[in-house]
């Protein structure tokens, strides 16, 4: 289970998908000079994205005798993460419209979305690994 490297990368994916949780996703100065925070938790179809993309990579990682349901579980994982980025963009532009906000900084909580689908394509290519060198296994018999 975890000795295997895509059970690392999937761990490091759900980090990654925790940690946009507590990290802002934008920050700007509103029109009145107060300086408006953006979080995750402030979007309810945002933090239901993201809830899904910590869930999800745990209980995959415990699917181990079932490879093809993990790629397929990594799949929909990754379209989540796709899904957070076009979200995040959206509620950002509205947020930035409700405050009046013209300049602002992304944080770091913007990019993580990426990183998960990173962490999620190396555990997608360690599954094809194992099951190219169970079906040669097999093949020797």
């Amino acid at each position: 289970m975890i000795q295997r490297i895509q059970s690392l990368w999937l761990l490091l994916s759900a980090l990654c998908a925790a940690l946009i949780l507590f990290v802002p996703v934008f920050s700007g100065a509103a029109a009145d000079g107060l300086v408006k925070v953006f979080s995750i938790r402030e979007n309810l179809i945002l933090l239901l994205i993201v809830v899904l993309s910590i869930v999800i990579p745990f209980i995959n990682i415990f699917l181990f005798k079932n490879r093809g349901l993990q790629k397929k579980l990594i799949i929909i994982n990754m379209v989540l993460s796709v899904l957070t980025v076009a979200t995040e963009y959206f509620s950002v532009d509205k947020f930035k419209q409700q405050f009046g906000i013209a300049q602002g900084t992304w944080e770091i909580s913007a990019i993580l979305p990426f990183f998960i689908i990173l962490f999620l394509a190396f555990a997608f290519r360690g599954i094809r690994k194992d099951e190219k060198m169970l079906s040669e296994a097999n093949r020797m018999r």
